[in-house]
Formats: structure tokens, C-alpha cells, sequence
């Protein structure tokens, strides 16, 4: 895909046909291209125009709503969490990358996110926890505080959704930056509208079902200061028992019989939650097994 061009039609101004040639090799495979991906390209008189999903955000209010954190706001990129990964050494705790469209957006294990353009809330950010204390847990600490703000379900250990179908994501990653912390880059996608042929393999949710006049740009302060306080909490905290009960409130799958599918077999039993290191808790017949994050997937026995 070509980037360039992409991040030249991304204010989402009408822009003349012959200055667009000087970005592309092959305007016309390129721009189909972008409709390919589900990207608006419409033709004007004088040229092409990229029309938004929603409203492009304003960065300078973001970034003044979650001051002192620096707030890098770049409408195409490949990867919000590849550009913390490669800026840790100039980053503070807190400090965040959004985008409007990735490129390269990665899931959990490596699986390609979709995103629209302009339709998500994409977002990463930089973390670091005392490398003495355990970070199990963290992708749920992460999932529960999304949860909470937009009034969701989560599925261990981090998936958001509502009504039973996949609002968003969570994915976070180790960073290799000597500074005697453990580093973090936490990124996260959620579906607010998507264009309607959206191509997701999987049955899917988005924020405007809930409300149509959803507003990402009063939403994206709300979220990151509850998701902050939520991690501070956690660090000092752990998986307490106020979190377990705030989990299970939110938890979409408690007292349901699901199959817990490892690299070796299935396993069937009731879901009951999590223990206070977030694994997986599901009783099997008289036995109750433990399960984590990074071993297994979850799904409802009727799926």
C-alpha cells in the first residue's frame, strides 16, 4: 500500500489529480487499492478526496485533556505500537501514539486488525512496571478498565465485547530498552463505526450500535485516565479481590460452559472467573483447572 500517497489524502481534503501523480507511480492502482481495503476514495471534478468514517480527531485537545503526557497523533501508520517500540528512549511513562488507519495492525498472536479509516479508536501507549513485581494479569487490568468506560463485556483474557461479538482488542508487547524497568507497549483497537462491507472474518461489534452519535474525541480522554488509574492500581494492588468481583461483573462468560482449546487438546467445563493471578478458572466435573493467558483460547461450548 502506498503510504505516501495514503498520508497525502488523510485531512480528508479534495486534492487536484496532477499534484497526487507526484506521489504515485500508478494513481489509479493505487487508489483502487485503497477502496480495496475499504477506504472511501470518491472522484471530483478536480481530483480524488478520502472521506473519513467519523470526524478526524483534534490532537491538540487530546493532548491537553491528558496533559503532562505527550500525545503523537499521526493519521497513517504502519503500527501505533511499532512507533512506541522504536521512540521508547524519547518517551515518558504515559505517553501515547493515535492514529486514524494502520497499515500493518497486529492483533494477539500476530494476526492482522483491520482498521478503517478514521472509524476505530487506535491507540498505544508507553508502560513500565518495577521488574521485580509480576505483571500476570495485565492484559485483563487492561480489558476490565475498556469494559467499564464503555459499559461492556470482556472474554478472558482480553477481548471486549458486546452482545456477544468482538467490540475490540487488546495487544501488549515487551520492550528490549535498558533502563532497569520492565517496558511495555500496550496498543489497543476498538470498532466505534465501520463502513458496511467491512471484510472481518468474525462476527463483530461497534460503539455507534450503542450510540449512534458517539464522539471519539470526548471518549479518548475518559478511557486513558480510567485505564491509567487502573493500571497505578494495579501495581500496587495486584489482582485483588475488588478486581476479581469488578471482573466478574463484566465477565461475558461467567457460569457458562465453554471449551478451553489448548495446542494439545479440548477441555469442557463451567467458566468461574479468574484467581489472583488471572488465570482462567473452569470447573471440570469435581476438578477445578487453571488456565493462562498464553497457553489456550476460550470459547462458549455452543460456538
Amino acid at each position: 500500500m502506498n503510504a505516501v500517497l495514503l498520508s497525502h489524502l488523510a485531512d480528508g481534503e479534495e486534492k487536484v489529480r496532477s499534484n497526487l501523480i507526484e506521489f504515485s507511480q500508478n494513481l489509479a492502482e493505487d487508489l483502487q487499492q485503497f477502496r480495496d481495503a475499504g477506504l472511501n476514495i470518491i472522484e471530483t471534478a478536480q481530483g480524488y478526496c478520502l472521506v473519513p468514517q467519523l470526524p478526524l480527531l483534534n490532537s491538540l485537545q487530546i493532548s491537553t485533556a491528558l496533559s503532562p503526557y505527550q500525545v503523537h497523533y499521526q493519521p497513517v501508520m504502519s503500527s501505533t505500537n511499532e512507533w512506541i517500540l522504536q521512540n521508547i528512549p524519547n518517551l515518558n511513562k504515559g505517553d501515547l501514539c493515535l492514529a486514524e488507519y494502520q497499515t500493518a495492525g497486529r492483533g494477539r498472536r500476530g494476526r492482522q486488525w483491520l482498521s478503517p479509516f478514521a472509524g476505530q479508536m487506535i491507540f498505544s501507549f508507553y508502560w513500565t512496571f518495577d521488574p521485580r513485581k509480576s505483571i500476570e494479569g495485565l492484559s485483563l487490568v487492561i480489558g476490565l478498565a475498556i469494559a467499564e468506560v464503555l459499559n461492556v463485556q470482556v472474554k478472558w483474557p482480553n477481548d471486549i465485547l458486546f452482545d456477544g461479538r468482538k467490540l475490540g482488542g487488546i495487544l501488549v508487547e515487551i520492550a528490549n530498552h535498558k533502563n532497569g524497568l520492565l517496558n511495555l507497549v500496550i496498543g489497543v483497537g476498538i470498532n466505534v463505526s465501520l463502513p458496511t462491507q467491512t471484510e472481518i472474518s468474525q462476527p463483530y461489534a461497534q460503539l455507534s450500535e450503542m450510540d449512534p452519535d458517539i464522539d471519539r474525541q470526548t471518549l479518548f480522554p475518559t478511557l486513558i485516565q480510567h485505564l491509567y488509574a487502573r493500571l497505578e492500581r494495579f501495581e500496587k494492588e495486584g489482582i485483588n479481590a475488588e478486581f476479581q468481583k469488578a471482573w466478574q461483573n463484566h465477565n461475558a462468560f461467567f457460569n457458562s460452559e465453554v471449551n478451553v482449546i489448548t495446542e494439545q487438546r479440548l477441555i469442557s467445563g463451567i467458566e468461574q472467573g479468574i484467581d489472583k493471578r488471572g488465570y482462567l478458572r473452569v470447573q471440570c466435573g469435581a476438578e477445578l483447572k487453571m488456565f493462562n493467558g498464553g497457553e489456550v483460547s476460550l470459547r462458549r461450548k455452543t460456538e
